[in-house]
């Protein structure tokens, strides 16, 4: 059993080494789109009106505040987390099998990055070092496999769409393989998401509230 899931583990890495050695432009372009994103997102803060700065911090002490007495019901959350990224990879698959989702693709990844560079550096700025341990707790372990998993999400569906553009002006291109390839990534992609939902459900709560009693 251990032999075999090795032998899938090595089969895996191959592939993604073929790949990346044939479609690095497309790596390269949604690592680029999604370092734009978190970088906007770091410029937001730094350019966000002090007012609205001041709203924000007040809402994350009274956060913090009740967050160690803070109870969640882990099926609902698990169904709402499950179901909100859930659907992003599947608006990402389907977005894929279009020459003109290409554009919304790389929306999609920016917006992430935005989204991340805006709060952790947010809890940075306004909290220092209790900030940076409050993002560790609340951010870091759901999105060490959800960010990957967006990522490899962004790079199938880009290849594919480009793959179909190329197909619009010669017809020799064989697409079947390719589907069956990028479809059988996108399960793969699937199952990281969900497991990450699985991390933020059962996983994060415990580690925000130890950091909500460390700074409270």
């Amino acid at each position: 059993m251990v032999i075999g899931g090795v032998g899938l583990l090595k089969r895996l890495g191959k592939i993604w080494a073929a790949s990346l050695r044939q479609s690095w432009p497309v790596y390269l372009i949604i690592l680029l789109v999604f370092a734009l994103g978190v970088a906007a997102g770091v410029y937001g803060v730094q350019k966000m009106q002090s007012d609205k700065a001041l709203e924000l911090s007040s809402y994350l002490d009274h956060f913090l505040q009740q967050a160690g007495a803070l109870e969640v019901d882990p099926v609902k959350a698990l169904r709402d987390v499950l179901y909100n990224d859930l659907m992003v990879i599947l608006v990402v698959y389907l977005l894929g099998l279009t020459v003109i989702g290409i554009p919304v693709i790389l929306g999609i990844i920016f917006t992430r990055g935005f989204v991340l560079g805006f709060t952790i550096y947010f809890l940075a700025w306004e909290k220092s070092v209790q900030g940076i341990i409050l993002a560790v707790a609340a951010v870091l372990p759901q999105n060490i496999f959800l960010i990957p998993a967006l990522l490899m999400s962004g790079v199938a569906s880009l290849s594919f769409a480009l793959l179909l553009a190329r197909r619009f002006y010669n017809s020799k291109v064989q697409v079947w393989p390719s589907f069956v390839m990028y479809s059988s990534l996108m399960l793969v992609v699937t199952a990281c998401a969900a497991g990450a939902g699985l991390v933020e459900v059962y996983f994060t709560p415990f580690l925000v509230k130890m950091a909500a009693n460390y700074m409270f």
